[in-house]
């Protein structure tokens, strides 16, 4: 099969002008917009003073100009290819069902004798498709085109379109942020897609509503069944601790806005995020979809491995395209340990159909052009390939660990204010609904190796043990009291006091393979170094520099 150059400023309609140019008799137009790619076809027909043709199984030939029937009409495939043959005049045929006849074997003779039949008549026939499965006997005989979805600029318009109508009806306009999240929510989206969404809203609302935009856009998604639209992110002011990867996400957002791309600085690939079960992984991925104010995709590995032969890599190689049409995005790769789990057997155990996919990733991780920032979260890092987490796949591997002194305070007192309470220098009254930063601190050395998650779990016990208490008049207030985080504390025990070693292990891992995610951790993890009076390690723009202590 010969493919179309695929060049960053060639879109699928300049690649098509091209290859007309050129007189390539059979093109395969990959795409789902049939209407659109054909108002496109019509404008470039014109220009061409061509005539066109379009086909499909149920209505037969049809002018791509004027859209009325043609005199010879025929639904019959091969009746059709005859009809092509014997056309004298210049024509471009626009075939669009015809990936549904590969298995007529009349219909695949008759399309091959007709573009190789010797005839100086140049008439093109162009092969609308939702995808490319084309037979190996054509294989080399097509050119495949991929007709992209509504780029940003054509969505923009769109979106200016109802605008206007709009502030003629002098009604509210979407502005800054919100705007932007509309723009990002619509892009991916078909044409047909991203109008109805519009005009639904404005017809329903009377604005242009980001929740409305954003609920269709999680059900183009979710009909895949590959990825997962998540809608309900967190603000980054939620995830306790973290320092280094906060800082370092910070100033990776200068690199990936398109702007840096003039300055020859090179977009940021993404990150993976390695550690302890219930660190806030997760949490940090839907913080960092919200705080750079992108839509943010989850894929499970799980949902792209099939039985179905073959189907596992097609599976995989849509996702991706997929998170591209979105872009810019966020995708945010679950789990990964476990979907990678038994790489090592593959070649036995699936006839080498997970060594497919991890490949198809990996090439993607490191070819991808579109704007898509990619985290992947893992517990288990021993189960990752090495070839993953290669530089050039990912910019950085961090360590999350379990939080320290302060870190929990952090988080402590981010999920008691989630809650309404509130955190007071000043000691408070019983059953005010406030803590003391003192009482604060002493919960928080209470819960050593208590993970992110644990913690929460105190939180959210308590508060529906004091409730309880407070419906069954058993006291006078439904604040929770520091004495019921204390009980709650001491009825849970953490997993890092379960299972100690898998503990040591990551953070073994940790000392010499990953970035810490936490400046707190870092110092903890190299505090043998420290000790010997070499050097001390201060943050700097989310890394580390050593300082001579002598000097």
């Amino acid at each position: 099969m010969t493919t179309a150059a695929a060049s960053m400023l060639v879109s699928g309609m300049e690649e098509i002008q091209i290859l007309l140019n050129s007189r390539r008799r059979l093109i395969l137009v990959q795409t789902y917009e049939e209407e659109r790619f054909t108002e496109d076809m019509k404008s470039l027909i014109e220009a061409r003073s061509y005539k066109g043709l379009s086909w499909t199984a149920s209505s037969g030939l049809r002018d791509v100009i004027t859209r009325e029937p043609a005199k010879e009409q025929m639904t019959d495939p091969i009746k059709m290819l005859q009809h092509i043959m014997d056309t004298k005049d210049q024509t471009v045929f626009i075939l669009k069902d015809f990936h549904d006849i590969w298995d007529n074997k009349m219909a695949k003779r008759k399309l091959r004798d007709v573009i190789e039949w010797p005839d100086n008549m140049y008439k093109p026939i162009i092969i609308v498709a939702p995808q490319c499965q084309i037979p190996t006997e054509l294989e080399k005989l097509v050119t495949l085109v991929k007709y992209d979805l509504p780029d940003r600029r054509r969505v923009t318009e769109h979106l200016e379109s109802l605008e206007a109508y709009l502030q003629s009806k002098d009604l509210a306009l979407p502005t800054g942020r919100e705007r932007e999240a509309i723009i990002n929510a619509l892009v991916g989206m078909t044409d047909s897609e991203v109008t109805n969404v519009l005009k639904k809203s404005v017809a329903k609302h009377k604005a242009i509503v980001l929740a409305e935009i954003v609920a269709e856009k999680e059900q183009v998604i979710r009909k895949t069944g590959l990825l997962e639209y998540i809608t309900k992110l967190g603000d980054m002011g939620n995830v306790g601790g973290m320092d280094v990867v906060k800082s370092w996400l910070t100033d990776a957002y200068f690199a990936f806005d398109p702007e840096a791309r003039n300055f020859g600085v090179d977009p940021v690939r993404g990150a993976v995020l390695a550690g302890w079960p219930g660190a806030g992984k997760s949490l940090f991925a839907k913080a960092t979809a919200f705080m750079w104010n992108l839509p943010l995709l989850k894929m499970n590995m799980s949902d792209i491995m099939d039985s179905r032969v073959g189907q596992s890599e097609k599976n995989i190689a849509r996702a991706l395209k997929l998170a591209e049409a979105v872009s810019p995005c966020v995708l945010w790769i679950d789990e990964l340990e476990k979907g990678l789990a038994g790489i090592a057997s593959s070649d036995k155990s699936d006839s080498g159909t997970l060594s497919r996919v991890v490949q198809e990733l990996l090439t993607w991780l490191s070819e991808k052009e579109a704007p898509v920032f990619v985290i992947a979260t893992a517990n288990d890092v021993t189960k990752l390939p090495p070839e993953l987490t290669r530089a050039g796949r990912f910019d950085e591997v961090f360590f999350v660990s379990l939080p320290h002194d302060k870190e929990r305070e952090q988080i402590l007192s981010i999920h008691l204010q989630k809650r309404g309470y509130q955190i007071v220098d000043t000691v408070p009254e019983i059953g005010s609904g406030k803590f003391s930063v003192v009482e604060i601190a002493e919960l928080a050395s209470r819960m050593k190796d208590f993970s992110g998650a644990e913690i929460e779990q105190v939180v959210a016990e308590s508060g529906r043990r004091a409730y309880a208490s407070f419906k069954k008049n058993e006291r006078t207030v439904h604040h929770i009291q520091p004495e019921d985080l204390v009980f709650q504390i001491e009825t849970i025990v953490p997993l890092a006091k379960r299972n100690p070693q898998l503990l040591a292990d990551l953070r073994n891992w940790a000392k010499h393979s990953a970035k810490c995610a936490s400046s707190e951790e870092h110092n903890f993890l190299h505090k043998d170094y420290k000790a010997e009076g070499k050097s001390k390690l201060r943050v700097i723009g989310g890394g580390f520099e050593d300082l001579d202590l002598e000097n």
